[in-house]
Formats: C-alpha cells, structure tokens, sequence
C-alpha cells in the first residue's frame, strides 16, 4: 500500500518531466564528480608529489579545483530543481485533494473533524517537500555515489577496498533496525500532531461555550496532555537519532583505522601500498559513509511523511464519500416541480431518518415542513439538493429523477438558506458575488434597494467594501441572513429553501427580514423550515413530519381544523410565546 501511494506521487512528478530529467542528470554529475576528486588527490601523491613533478602536480590541482567549482554549480542547480519540483508536485497534490474535498458528501465532514483535514491539507501535503527534496530525489543521488565511490575504489587498490566492503553488512543491520524502531515514533508524531490541531481548532471555535461554562481549567489540562504526548513523541525520535549517528561515525572511524593499519604495514613492510592510496580510502570512506548515512536519514524522512501521504492519498484515492454523477440532463431554468416516490434514507445503517415518505410539490407552490426536532425536516432539503444519496424510493424534479441530472446544473437552480448562516473572512461584495465577474457592484446595489437591505448595507463602515471576518463575526444573526438573503438573490434559482432561516431575529430586523423573504419567495418553488408556525397562514401546502413519516397534509386552515398533529405543535408555539 505504501508503495503505491509513493508510486502515485512518482508518477506526478512526470508531469514536470523536464524539470525531473535535469534534476535526476545533475545529480549523476555531482556522484560522479565528487567520486572521482580522491583518486585525483592519490594521483597527485603517488605520481607527482613522490617523483617530484611540480607541473603535473599543478595540473591536476586546477583539475581539483575546476571539478569543485563544478561540484559546487551542481550542487546549486539539484537544489533548485529538485525544489521546483517538490512545489510544482505539491500544488497539483493540494489541487487534487481540495477538488476531492469539493465533492464530497456532508456525511464525510459532518464525521472527519475540521482539524484533522487542515493538517491534511498543510502540514502532512508538506511533508511531501521534504521526502522530494531530501528523500526520494536524493537517495538516488546517493545510491549512484555509493556505486561509483566502490568502482573507484577498485581502480585504486583491491585488497584496501574489500576491508571498507566488510564494514557494509554491519552498516545495513544497523540501519534497518534503526527504520523499524523509528518508524513507530514517526508515525506517534503525525497522530499526536493531527490530535493537536483537530483539539486547538475544536476549542478556538467553541472558546465561548469554554468560557461560559467555566471550563477553562479542564481544557487546559487537557491540551497539557495532548501537547505532553506530541513533546514526547518528538523527544523518542530524537534520542534514537542521536544514537544513530554517533554509532555510524564510530564505524566509520573503525573502518579507517583499519585501512590506515593494514595499508600502513603493507606500505613499510612490502612496499605495494603507496602513501596516496591509503590518503584516498580516508577520503573514500568519508564519501562512501556519508552517503550511507544520509540514505539511512533519508529513508526515515520519507518513513515520517509515508503517513502523512497515506492520509493523503486515502482521500483521493477514497470514491465512497463522493456523490457519484452520472446525470446528463442540463436544464437552463427549473419550473421546480418535485416529486417524492416512497422515499427512505438513514444517515447511520440501520437507523432510518425517513421512512417511506412521498409527497408533491408543483411549480410555483410554497411549502412549509413542520415537526418536531429530528423529525427529518432538513434531511428533506439535503436530498433534493442530492448532498445524500437515498437508500431505497425515488426523488423527481420537472419529470426527471434527480440521479438523471448533472449534479452542479441540479445545484445551480436550488438556494438554500439556514439559520447558521456562512460568511467568509472578506467584504460583503466578495461574500455575495462568490467570485463571479458577472455579478457587478451596480447590479448588487440596484438588487440590495429592491428587496430593501441598502440602508443596512451603506450604514456600515465601508459599506460593500466592509469585511465581515471569519463567519461573519461583526455581524448579528439577522444581520447575515440579509446578506446571504442577498447572496442568493444575486444567482438565479429556480427552487428556494429556506431551513429555519427566520428563527434567529430581532425585533428590528424582523419587518425587514420577512419582507425580503416575500420578495424571494415569489414565483418561485418555495420550501419553508420553520418553528415559527404563526408564518404559515399564506403558504400553499404545509407537511407536519413526525419521527421520519408524513403523518399530515394540508393548509393552515385545514390542519387546525383537524385537531391533529400540527394544531398540538401551533398550540404548543403559541404556548411559549406567552
């Protein structure tokens, strides 16, 4: 499975191929260069320090120079490409799991904590830096040098380099019990990081309930914890690194010690090891443990960010949590006939919302869904907007099952207003516009005179150019829904849905308020919301929803008249109001 998920991301990177082969090439260059440089240094020993070749010696010292100024190019060119490529792959990565988070259902965020989606979505797409740029990349760059440093080796002196050779198994053992101890603390910090931002996000949100109930102590205590164990998780990776490498020079100092002794003795005793053959292995070993040290890192840098992209890729790789759509009817404008055929859904297996409910509404009709609190009421409207799929029955609008049109054209002619109304941290122009250059300021303007929220508008600093903050934090309750009232008057529709979008007001902006609303809903398919059942008398047709059935149908008059389920809930309101 990891291999897959590090496959998917190779397989990005050959978007960008240009950028890949010259990262891969200098790479090449740079192992090959620096490989080379100790058997220049031996030469220039053996063969011209030794016979006292002045000129040969400062030639191949401009050699030296010229490949470490080459060498030093290189290295500069690898850095930047390989980065150019990290951000390039790291880009598409964030526009392909944004694009995924796009279409999901409500189900899925309803369920995944915000927290954790931001760490997804920053801190783990980040780690995919570093496995290019100080993992996958290089590791091929030290591979390579590794290869090349033993051929070179060879060329210079076979015995002295079977001896460096034997040092090998030992480094590998060492390093894969390393991987499999680190690999634990690695994947501790990710979730521990994750519990981290999913808690200060959860509790920033909800910091007025903290405060209100006096509950600051508990969480603080709790956070304590959880940082506590993020801090331990990190101390755990840090101790082990830090016997990693003290251990790994130790070999490496071994391994020297025994060239030096074995070249040293063969150099006095026979003679057939020469003072610049042993001078090169120094450098050899260096080269060739350094590498193998760095592949050993970097094999933990890509083990720390494996589950990061494993949460990544389980994502974008997850199709369950997405609306299929496979609907090819486009309609320019909805008459916003809807029809419900024995329809069931549940959220959770087993645990029906609605059971079996059918019901019609015609074109140009206002009705009201009433009924107690988880009755079902909103998982009415969540399904005509197809952000749940149905278990069992059929939903139609204009002649046509839902499942048969194209979800964003379906999309684009239902508004929905809710009493949590959404505001994004910007102006009020931005906020009804949604990025749309159609949509003018003039046109907003002439738009907000008519349904009558200008004054209100204008009244603010900066007016349209006034930014709201983060869900509309400057504004109260009223105030937003005559914004988002706006919002949805500014983009064709054909259906509306109003889902307690009356509950939240004052008393002055309560006038304004359902005058904008009468504006909207006219000669338009309507669906009303509501607990307010004194707002009902006009509308055409009212469904009194209980414990997921349709119990009554009617209109105000004739379900009073009744004596039934809803005339109990518009006593009962009458009751709280006095």
């Amino acid at each position: 499975m990891k291999k897959s998920f590090l496959k998917q991301i190779i397989k990005i990177s050959f978007n960008y191929k240009l950028t890949l082969i010259i990262t891969i090439f200098t790479s090449i260059l740079m192992s090959f260069i620096s490989a080379y440089r100790p058997k220049l240094i031996q030469k220039s020993i053996d063969i011209h320090i030794l016979y006292k070749d002045f000129f040969g010696l400062k030639n191949i010292l401009i050699l030296i120079i010229v490949l470490t100024f080459l060498e030093s190019i290189f290295h500069f060119i690898l850095l930047y490409f390989s980065n150019l490529l990290a951000q390039n792959v790291i880009e598409k990565i964030r526009i392909l799991l944004f694009e995924k988070l796009l279409y999901f259902k409500s189900s899925f965020f309803s369920k995944t904590p915000i927290g954790k989606l931001v760490t997804y979505s920053v801190s783990d797409i980040e780690t995919i830096t570093v496995i290019f740029n100080d993992g996958i990349l290089l590791i091929f760059g030290d591979v390579l040098r590794i290869i090349i440093i033993m051929v070179m080796m060879f060329t210079v002196h076979k015995k002295l380099s079977l001896i460096v050779f034997f040092s090998i198994p030992f480094m590998y053992i060492m390093t894969r019990f390393f991987q499999k101890i680190i690999k634990k603390t690695f994947y501790e910090e990710r979730v521990q990081t994750s519990r981290l931002n999913s808690f200060l996000q959860e509790n920033i949100i909800g910091m007025s309930i903290i405060q209100l109930f006096n509950k600051e102590k508990e969480k603080y205590s709790k956070f304590e914890s959880i940082n506590r164990k993020l801090m331990n998780s990190h101390f755990k990776t840090i101790f082990y690194f830090s016997i990693f490498f003290p251990v790994v020079e130790l070999l490496s100092t071994i391994t020297i010690s025994i060239v030096i002794l074995y070249g040293g003795f063969y150099a006095t005793e026979k003679g057939n090891i020469k003072p610049g053959q042993i001078i090169a292995f120094i450098f050899f070993i260096y080269l060739l443990f350094r590498p193998m040290r760095q592949i050993a890192d970097r094999f933990n840098i890509i083990q720390r960010g494996i589950s990061g992209i494993e949460r990544i890729f389980s994502i974008l790789n997850y199709n369950n949590e997405t609306i299929v759509n496979h609907g090819n009817i486009r309609f320019k404008k909805f008459k916003g006939h809807i029809v419900f055929n024995n329809v069931y859904f549940s959220y959770v297996k087993n645990e029906m919302v609605l059971n079996g409910i059918s019901f019609e509404i015609l074109p140009g009709e206002k009705v009201a869904i009433v009924g107690s609190t988880g009755s079902g009421k909103s998982t009415i409207t969540h399904l005509i907007s197809r952000f749940y799929d149905i278990n069992k029955g059929s939903i139609w609008i204009d002649g046509h099952s839902i499942k048969d049109v194209d979800l964003s054209n379906l999309r684009s002619h239902i508004r929905v207003v809710t009493q949590d109304t959404f505001l994004f941290n910007d102006s009020i122009i931005n906020n009804i516009t949604l990025g749309d250059p159609s949509i003018s300021l003039n046109k907003i303007k002439i738009m907000a005179k008519k349904i009558g929220v200008h004054s209100f508008i204008t009244s603010l600093p900066n007016g349209y150019q006034f930014i709201v903050k983060e869900k509309g934090g400057l504004l109260s309750l009223g105030e937003k829904q005559l914004i988002s009232f706006l919002r949805v008057q500014m983009h064709p529709y054909s259906i509306l849905i109003l889902d307690e979008a009356t509950t939240s007001l004052n008393k002055e902006l309560e006038k304004m308020i359902y005058s904008t609303v009468d504006f909207l809903i006219k000669q338009k398919t309507s669906i009303i919301i509501t607990h307010r059942l004194s707002t009902l008398k006009n509308v055409d047709k009212i469904l009194a929803i209980n414990k997921g059935f349709i119990v009554e149908k009617g209109t105000h008059q004739e379900l009073i008249r009744l004596n039934g389920y809803y005339a109990g809930l518009y006593k009962e309101s009458f009751q709280k109001k006095s």
